[in-house]
């Protein structure tokens, strides 16, 4: 008996430490399902016309990636962190299990300050979990239907939640990544701020 309350323990050890790693591959699996679809709503229409797609079946892709996408703005990419993600209209919680979320939906990227947050806890919604790893002079890329923005950050700094008014917009476009620091605290007044200006767009 005492054998197998302690293959139960160590099989419970196990499965604890493999959690946030599995955990952490289904959600990087779902963000490259998104980030396919978004690509593909780039591209369907204009191969329609092609001989080996035949539109009955391009249509059907589009309406698959349309409903998956709903609510999506871009695609975010930070090479020094790793970060894949795709942005969502809005910053509640619908938006933020998907991605990243827009805090500001009516603002242009390239034109306005544009806000964006995402979760950042131990083992659940991990977005911006290595952002107070940025420095200086690292890169932010943003993909939408319109083109790609490349942002160059110039400043972190950690701000009360109060103090919105780091998403006004200034004489230049910024970026403004928002999370909750410090990680794993449960309910945490403070924000992390990354800010990155526009270095070009393309």
């Amino acid at each position: 008996m005492r054998m197998l309350w302690g293959a139960g323990f160590i099989l419970a050890g196990i499965f604890l430490l493999m959690y946030p790693q599995v955990e952490k591959k289904a959600a990087d699996q779902k963000q490259e399902r998104l980030i396919e679809a978004f690509e593909q709503l780039s591209y369907v229409g204009t191969q329609i016309d092609e001989a080996e797609s035949p539109i009955a079946e391009q249509a059907s892709v589009r309406q698959d990636a349309v409903e998956l996408l709903d609510g999506a703005r871009g695609v975010i990419r930070i090479p020094r962190i790793d970060l894949n993600m795709m942005i969502f209209e809005g910053s509640d919680e619908s938006a933020l299990r998907k991605g990243v979320g827009m805090i500001e939906p009516e603002k242009e990227f390239g034109r306005n300050n544009v806000g964006l947050a995402g979760h950042r806890a131990v083992t659940y919604g991990k977005q911006f979990n290595r952002l107070n790893e940025l420095a200086p002079n690292d890169e932010i890329e943003i993909e939408t239907k319109t083109g790609r923005y490349v942002f160059v950050v110039i400043k972190a700094f950690v701000v009360d939640r109060t103090k919105v008014e780091v998403l006004a917009d200034q004489k230049e476009p910024l970026l403004t990544l928002v999370t909750c620091t410090p990680i794993g605290k449960k309910n945490p007044t403070d924000r992390l701020i990354v800010q990155a200006k526009l270095k070009n767009f393309g």
